[in-house]
Protein backbone atom coordinates (compact mmCIF):
# COMPACT_ATOMS: atom_id res chain seq x y z
CA UNK A 1 0.00 0.00 0.00
CA UNK A 2 1.39 3.42 -0.94
CA UNK A 3 2.21 5.82 1.89
CA UNK A 4 -0.21 8.67 2.57
CA UNK A 5 0.94 11.90 0.93
CA UNK A 6 3.55 10.17 -1.22
CA UNK A 7 3.10 10.22 -4.98
CA UNK A 8 3.46 6.90 -6.78
CA UNK A 9 6.37 6.40 -9.15
CA UNK A 10 5.36 6.87 -12.83
CA UNK A 11 5.21 3.43 -14.49
CA UNK A 12 4.55 2.73 -18.19
CA UNK A 13 4.01 -0.47 -20.23
CA UNK A 14 4.92 -0.71 -23.93
CA UNK A 15 2.09 -1.95 -26.18
CA UNK A 16 3.85 -3.62 -29.15
CA UNK A 17 0.64 -3.92 -31.18
CA UNK A 18 -0.35 -0.25 -31.09
CA UNK A 19 3.29 0.90 -30.75
CA UNK A 20 2.61 3.20 -27.80
CA UNK A 21 3.21 3.53 -24.04
CA UNK A 22 0.34 2.80 -21.63
CA UNK A 23 0.60 4.36 -18.17
CA UNK A 24 0.22 1.82 -15.35
CA UNK A 25 0.30 4.17 -12.34
CA UNK A 26 1.64 7.46 -11.00
CA UNK A 27 0.62 11.02 -11.66
CA UNK A 28 0.76 12.88 -14.95
CA UNK A 29 4.21 12.17 -16.34
CA UNK A 30 6.00 12.17 -19.66
CA UNK A 31 6.44 8.59 -20.98
CA UNK A 32 9.93 7.22 -21.63
CA UNK A 33 11.40 7.14 -25.15
CA UNK A 34 10.47 4.24 -27.40
CA UNK A 35 12.45 1.07 -26.56
CA UNK A 36 14.83 -0.58 -29.00
CA UNK A 37 12.83 -3.82 -28.98
CA UNK A 38 9.43 -2.46 -30.05
CA UNK A 39 7.99 -5.97 -30.52
CA UNK A 40 8.17 -7.01 -26.85
CA UNK A 41 5.76 -6.16 -24.04
CA UNK A 42 7.77 -4.47 -21.28
CA UNK A 43 7.20 -2.28 -18.20
CA UNK A 44 9.47 0.58 -17.04
CA UNK A 45 9.41 2.88 -13.98
CA UNK A 46 11.16 6.20 -13.32
CA UNK A 47 13.81 6.17 -10.59
CA UNK A 48 13.44 9.62 -8.89
CA UNK A 49 16.92 9.48 -7.30
CA UNK A 50 18.84 8.74 -10.51
CA UNK A 51 16.21 10.33 -12.81
CA UNK A 52 16.35 7.41 -15.24
CA UNK A 53 14.00 4.72 -16.51
CA UNK A 54 14.51 1.18 -15.17
CA UNK A 55 12.90 -1.99 -16.50
CA UNK A 56 10.82 -4.05 -14.06
CA UNK A 57 8.30 -6.93 -14.09
CA UNK A 58 5.12 -6.57 -16.13
CA UNK A 59 2.40 -4.42 -14.58
CA UNK A 60 -1.32 -5.38 -14.55
CA UNK A 61 -1.91 -3.92 -18.03
CA UNK A 62 1.23 -5.62 -19.32
CA UNK A 63 0.00 -8.99 -18.05
CA UNK A 64 -3.38 -8.39 -19.70
CA UNK A 65 -1.65 -7.66 -23.02
CA UNK A 66 0.51 -10.78 -22.65
CA UNK A 67 -2.61 -12.88 -22.03
CA UNK A 68 -4.50 -11.26 -24.91
CA UNK A 69 -1.74 -11.68 -27.50
CA UNK A 70 -0.25 -15.11 -26.87
CA UNK A 71 3.48 -15.22 -27.51
CA UNK A 72 3.87 -11.42 -27.64
CA UNK A 73 5.65 -11.20 -24.28
CA UNK A 74 9.36 -11.94 -24.28
CA UNK A 75 12.46 -10.48 -22.70
CA UNK A 76 13.46 -7.34 -24.67
CA UNK A 77 16.69 -7.65 -26.62
CA UNK A 78 17.99 -4.22 -25.59
CA UNK A 79 16.93 -1.60 -23.11
CA UNK A 80 16.26 2.11 -23.44
CA UNK A 81 19.42 4.09 -24.21
CA UNK A 82 20.65 5.68 -21.01
CA UNK A 83 23.01 8.61 -20.83
CA UNK A 84 26.46 7.52 -19.71
CA UNK A 85 27.50 9.36 -16.59
CA UNK A 86 30.90 11.00 -16.51
CA UNK A 87 33.30 9.16 -14.21
CA UNK A 88 33.76 10.82 -10.85
CA UNK A 89 37.08 12.62 -10.45
CA UNK A 90 39.08 11.35 -7.51
CA UNK A 91 40.31 13.93 -5.05
CA UNK A 92 44.12 14.47 -5.13
CA UNK A 93 44.03 14.46 -1.31
CA UNK A 94 43.82 10.64 -1.38
CA UNK A 95 47.11 10.36 -3.29
CA UNK A 96 48.80 12.90 -1.01
CA UNK A 97 47.78 10.97 2.12
CA UNK A 98 48.99 7.68 0.59
CA UNK A 99 52.36 9.25 -0.33
CA UNK A 100 52.77 10.60 3.21
CA UNK A 101 52.11 7.15 4.69
CA UNK A 102 54.72 5.56 2.39
CA UNK A 103 57.31 8.19 3.31
CA UNK A 104 56.62 7.66 7.02
CA UNK A 105 57.05 3.90 6.68
CA UNK A 106 60.35 4.31 4.83
CA UNK A 107 61.65 6.74 7.50
CA UNK A 108 60.68 4.37 10.33
CA UNK A 109 62.50 1.48 8.71
CA UNK A 110 65.63 3.63 8.20
CA UNK A 111 65.66 4.69 11.88
CA UNK A 112 65.15 1.15 13.23
CA UNK A 113 67.74 -0.49 10.91
CA UNK A 114 70.95 0.62 12.80
CA UNK A 115 69.58 -0.65 16.13
CA UNK A 116 68.72 -4.01 14.63
CA UNK A 117 72.10 -4.32 12.93
CA UNK A 118 73.93 -3.37 16.21
CA UNK A 119 72.12 -6.06 18.20
CA UNK A 120 72.99 -8.69 15.64
CA UNK A 121 76.69 -7.67 15.55
CA UNK A 122 77.17 -7.79 19.39
CA UNK A 123 75.45 -10.95 20.64
CA UNK A 124 77.21 -10.78 24.09
CA UNK A 125 75.73 -7.37 24.97
CA UNK A 126 73.09 -8.86 27.26
CA UNK A 127 74.58 -11.89 29.13
CA UNK A 128 72.23 -14.46 30.54
CA UNK A 129 72.39 -14.97 34.32
CA UNK A 130 73.26 -18.60 35.27
CA UNK A 131 70.60 -20.64 36.97
CA UNK A 132 71.34 -21.93 40.52
CA UNK A 133 72.52 -25.52 40.68
CA UNK A 134 71.38 -28.00 43.32
CA UNK A 135 73.69 -30.26 45.30
CA UNK A 136 73.12 -33.17 42.94
CA UNK A 137 74.10 -31.03 39.94
CA UNK A 138 70.56 -30.50 38.50
CA UNK A 139 69.30 -27.07 37.55
CA UNK A 140 66.29 -25.87 39.61
CA UNK A 141 63.97 -23.02 38.73
CA UNK A 142 64.07 -19.86 40.79
CA UNK A 143 60.94 -19.85 43.03
CA UNK A 144 61.05 -16.06 43.35
CA UNK A 145 60.92 -15.62 39.56
CA UNK A 146 57.71 -17.64 39.12
CA UNK A 147 54.59 -15.97 40.58
CA UNK A 148 52.17 -18.18 42.55
CA UNK A 149 48.82 -18.82 40.85
CA UNK A 150 45.76 -17.05 42.27
CA UNK A 151 43.18 -19.71 43.39
CA UNK A 152 40.29 -17.17 43.19
CA UNK A 153 41.09 -15.97 39.66
CA UNK A 154 38.63 -17.09 36.93
CA UNK A 155 40.09 -18.65 33.80
CA UNK A 156 40.39 -16.29 30.86
CA UNK A 157 37.92 -17.04 28.02
CA UNK A 158 39.54 -18.56 24.98
CA UNK A 159 39.33 -16.49 21.84
CA UNK A 160 37.40 -17.97 18.95
CA UNK A 161 39.52 -17.47 15.84
CA UNK A 162 36.46 -17.91 13.60
CA UNK A 163 34.47 -15.16 15.36
CA UNK A 164 34.52 -11.80 13.64
CA UNK A 165 34.42 -8.70 15.91
CA UNK A 166 31.24 -6.70 15.55
CA UNK A 167 32.98 -3.33 15.53
CA UNK A 168 36.42 -4.21 14.12
CA UNK A 169 38.33 -1.05 13.16
CA UNK A 170 38.56 -0.60 9.43
CA UNK A 171 35.90 -3.25 8.68
CA UNK A 172 33.54 -2.51 5.79
CA UNK A 173 29.93 -3.76 5.94
CA UNK A 174 29.02 -6.04 3.09
CA UNK A 175 26.20 -4.68 0.94
CA UNK A 176 23.17 -6.91 0.49
CA UNK A 177 23.03 -8.61 -2.89
CA UNK A 178 19.82 -7.54 -4.71
CA UNK A 179 17.65 -10.36 -5.94
CA UNK A 180 16.93 -10.37 -9.66
CA UNK A 181 13.35 -9.61 -10.63
CA UNK A 182 11.56 -12.73 -11.74
CA UNK A 183 8.99 -12.30 -14.51
CA UNK A 184 5.66 -13.75 -13.59
CA UNK A 185 4.45 -16.56 -15.87
CA UNK A 186 1.35 -15.92 -17.93
CA UNK A 187 -1.84 -17.48 -16.56
CA UNK A 188 -2.99 -20.33 -18.84
CA UNK A 189 -6.37 -19.94 -20.50
CA UNK A 190 -9.19 -21.82 -18.72
CA UNK A 191 -10.15 -25.14 -20.28
CA UNK A 192 -13.82 -25.27 -21.39
CA UNK A 193 -15.98 -27.97 -19.76
CA UNK A 194 -16.42 -31.18 -21.77
CA UNK A 195 -19.42 -31.82 -24.01
CA UNK A 196 -22.17 -33.87 -22.39
CA UNK A 197 -25.71 -35.23 -22.81
CA UNK A 198 -28.30 -35.62 -20.04
CA UNK A 199 -29.64 -38.20 -19.49
CA UNK A 200 -27.25 -40.60 -21.20
CA UNK A 201 -29.87 -43.35 -21.59
CA UNK A 202 -33.67 -43.56 -21.55
CA UNK A 203 -36.71 -45.14 -23.20
CA UNK A 204 -38.37 -43.89 -26.37
CA UNK A 205 -40.00 -40.51 -25.72
CA UNK A 206 -37.11 -39.22 -23.58
CA UNK A 207 -35.92 -35.66 -24.22
CA UNK A 208 -32.09 -35.65 -24.31
CA UNK A 209 -30.44 -32.33 -23.35
CA UNK A 210 -27.18 -31.97 -25.34
CA UNK A 211 -24.49 -29.33 -24.69
CA UNK A 212 -21.44 -28.56 -26.84
CA UNK A 213 -18.70 -26.13 -25.65
CA UNK A 214 -15.58 -24.52 -27.13
CA UNK A 215 -17.09 -23.91 -30.59
CA UNK A 216 -15.98 -20.98 -32.81
CA UNK A 217 -18.17 -17.97 -32.04
CA UNK A 218 -20.68 -16.79 -34.70
CA UNK A 219 -19.86 -19.75 -36.95
CA UNK A 220 -22.78 -21.54 -38.66
CA UNK A 221 -23.38 -25.09 -37.43
CA UNK A 222 -25.35 -28.17 -38.45
CA UNK A 223 -26.20 -31.25 -36.39
CA UNK A 224 -27.13 -34.88 -37.07
CA UNK A 225 -27.58 -38.18 -35.21
CA UNK A 226 -26.32 -41.57 -36.39
CA UNK A 227 -27.57 -45.10 -35.70
CA UNK A 228 -25.41 -47.77 -37.27
CA UNK A 229 -24.82 -46.52 -40.83
CA UNK A 230 -27.92 -44.32 -41.01
CA UNK A 231 -27.24 -40.57 -40.62
CA UNK A 232 -30.20 -38.24 -40.01
CA UNK A 233 -29.87 -34.45 -40.14
CA UNK A 234 -31.38 -32.65 -37.18
CA UNK A 235 -31.00 -28.84 -37.01
CA UNK A 236 -28.81 -25.89 -38.08
CA UNK A 237 -28.02 -22.49 -36.60
CA UNK A 238 -25.26 -20.07 -35.56
CA UNK A 239 -22.88 -20.52 -32.61
CA UNK A 240 -23.49 -17.91 -29.83
CA UNK A 241 -20.63 -15.55 -28.83
CA UNK A 242 -19.77 -17.71 -25.80
CA UNK A 243 -19.12 -20.76 -28.05
CA UNK A 244 -21.75 -22.95 -26.29
CA UNK A 245 -24.62 -24.65 -28.15
CA UNK A 246 -27.47 -26.34 -26.21
CA UNK A 247 -29.99 -28.58 -27.96
CA UNK A 248 -32.97 -30.73 -26.95
CA UNK A 249 -33.45 -33.97 -28.93
CA UNK A 250 -37.00 -35.27 -28.60
CA UNK A 251 -37.36 -38.97 -29.39
CA UNK A 252 -40.62 -40.45 -30.70
CA UNK A 253 -41.98 -43.91 -31.34
CA UNK A 254 -41.05 -45.40 -34.68
CA UNK A 255 -38.06 -43.13 -35.33
CA UNK A 256 -35.77 -44.21 -32.49
CA UNK A 257 -35.46 -48.01 -32.12
CA UNK A 258 -33.54 -49.19 -29.01
CA UNK A 259 -29.83 -48.79 -29.82
CA UNK A 260 -26.77 -46.55 -29.26
CA UNK A 261 -26.89 -43.20 -31.10
CA UNK A 262 -24.17 -40.67 -31.94
CA UNK A 263 -25.12 -36.97 -32.01
CA UNK A 264 -22.67 -34.79 -34.00
CA UNK A 265 -22.24 -31.03 -34.48
CA UNK A 266 -20.08 -29.36 -37.17
CA UNK A 267 -19.10 -25.66 -36.84
CA UNK A 268 -16.23 -24.25 -38.90
CA UNK A 269 -13.29 -26.64 -38.51
CA UNK A 270 -14.66 -28.09 -35.25
CA UNK A 271 -16.46 -31.48 -35.15
CA UNK A 272 -17.83 -32.76 -31.80
CA UNK A 273 -19.84 -35.91 -30.95
CA UNK A 274 -21.70 -37.23 -27.90
CA UNK A 275 -23.49 -40.58 -27.42
CA UNK A 276 -26.78 -41.61 -25.87
CA UNK A 277 -28.80 -44.80 -25.76
CA UNK A 278 -32.45 -45.69 -26.27
CA UNK A 279 -33.36 -48.58 -23.98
Amino acid sequence: MAEVGRQETPTFTWNPVEQMWVQERGGVAKPPPAPHDVHAIQTWFLDPDENEWIQTVLGPMGRQLAEQWKGAYRVPETAIVRKTKAPRKRSPLVFLVAAAVVVALIGGVAVAAPGLMGSAANPSAAPTAPRPTAANGSTTPDPAATPAPDPNASPAPSADPSAEPANAPGSTPRPATPRPATPQPATPAPTPPPDFVSPQAGPVGTVFHITFTGLPASAPYRTSYTRGTVVTGYTTGEVPPNGVVQLDLRTALGGFPPDTYFFTIRAGNSVKTVTFRIT
